[in-house]
């Protein structure tokens, strides 16, 4: 039995508490005081004094691309899945717009096999919006694996209110309306790029999902969202009772475009990063406990790919390893207590995900633990990164708090920026 002693997130306050660990990975009791009975004492094992920091629960990282399979030159489950660990991250579920997209059973099941042999943490994976057919396979064999719904793509409208679909899935959606958007590769830089896919496009983007919702009768989920009318929009749905919830990445807490280079590709993005107004329209919003999730969108793009001209340049901001620090530091100069952004990073994604036994500091439920420091402050270094994507808008910036280690289903996975074990697993059956 291993015990982790410190000032530890427990519901939601802090208090220094000792957490044992059953060698089978499962938090099995918790208590205050430094006094522990003798029939505890002789199964203790070791001992993780962390009472300089702050132990946290394992995040919860419901968006990343690792982009494998098929264009693993980008990234791959082994180097994105480290890179989490670094932040404290646990838990990944990745996208299907892989090559080839996760689109079938047969697809699904290729791709667990892969990323399965290469996982530093736990995970689960995203099917793309497909026929019903393929969707209740998948949902017969694998449970509730959530739908990703490219709202852009042009006949995914169509196909959601086609096809009968199963409604036990949760339905995610990137709600750009393409009746409202125009191809990214005609910006030729940041503040275009936000004219020619605007707020407008989500907010049409949001009817689309709430109408799914309510005639399907299902749950859907709105990811990246950039802008408070859009979050306003989500609560005033949650009110008359549709199962709608959202979340929000670091990037567009921390960018805004009167602050970014808008013709470096770094910061291009879908949605696109916002102006200051919307921007600190987010923030409240966010501060108010309107927003249910914070998702990286690690999505990673060789070196090549991000020093070309803005229009050429793919879309998407990296950036995975430093999810925490970035959490904490946005804490620190807006008006979001940490506490609630450590509850959107780990609880309430493993609620709205519905992984089982996550998210929370309790007896009974896996031990994913983070040991941070919240006094360290650090320069983020393209030459310490566990990622192949190195180029993104990250680097150079100064941020506060560092992962000292990381505890995946009690064991020791990430300590003083070394990978020490290999223990990831699909999240379905470690539960």
């Amino acid at each position: 039995m291993l015990v982790l002693r410190g000032l530890a997130f427990i519901g939601e306050k802090w208090q220094r508490a000792n957490i044992a660990i059953s060698d089978s990975g499962y938090i099995v009791r918790i208590w205050r005081s430094s006094y522990v009975n003798r029939q505890i004492l002789s199964k203790v094992d070791a001992i993780y004094n962390a009472s300089e920091y702050l132990i946290i629960p394992g995040l919860v990282d419901v968006h990343v691309h690792f982009r494998e399979p098929g264009e693993e030159y980008k990234e791959d489950f082994a180097t994105g899945s480290k890179a989490a660990l670094a932040s404290g991250i646990t838990t990944v579920g990745d996208m299907p717009n892989n090559r080839p997209p996760i689109d079938s059973l047969e697809n699904f099941k290729k791709k667990l096999q892969i990323v399965s042999k290469n996982a530093y943490t736990d995970f689960f994976l995203y099917v793309m919006l497909t026929s019903p057919s393929e969707l209740s396979n998948i949902y017969k064999k694998y449970g509730s694996v959530p739908v990703k719904v490219y709202l852009y793509h042009r006949n995914s409208i169509e196909n959601l209110f086609k096809w009968s679909l199963p409604r036990e899935l949760l339905y995610v959606f990137h709600a750009e309306h393409p009746e409202y958007v125009t191809d990214h590769n005609k910006a030729k830089d940041a503040h275009e790029l936000d004219s020619i896919r605007p707020i407008q496009a989500e907010l049409k983007g949001l009817d689309v999902a709430i109408k799914f919702a309510m005639e399907n009768k299902c749950r859907v989920h709105i990811t990246h969202v950039t802008s408070y009318a859009v979050v306003k929009e989500i609560a005033e749905a949650r009110k008359k009772g549709i199962r709608i919830t959202c979340d929000v990445t670091p990037h567009h807490l921390v960018f805004f475009l009167e602050r970014i280079n808008p013709r470096s590709p770094l910061y291009k993005v879908l949605p696109p990063i916002r102006n200051r107004d919307a921007h600190i329209s987010l923030i409240k919003a966010v501060a108010r406990g309107l927003v249910d999730a914070i998702a990286s969108d690690h999505a990673p793009h060789s070196h090549k790919e991000k020093e070309c001209d803005f229009s050429e340049a793919p879309p998407g901001i990296a950036g995975i390893q430093y999810l925490l620090p970035l959490l904490y530091s946005i804490s620190k100069v807006t008006n979001i207590d940490f506490e609630l952004l450590v509850r959107m990073a780990s609880e309430n994604p493993a609620r709205i995900f519905g992984i089982r036994k996550k998210g929370r500091i309790k007896v009974g439920n896996l031990a994913d633990l983070v040991v941070f420091d919240p006094k360290c402050k650090e320069v983020i270094d393209p030459d310490k990164s566990l990622s192949k994507a190195t180029q993104h808008p990250y680097n150079g910036m100064l941020v506060r708090g560092k992962v000292i280690a990381t505890f995946l289903r009690g064991r020791l996975v990430y300590e003083n920026e070394y990978i020490t074990s290999k223990s990831g697993t699909y999240v379905w059956e470690c539960n």
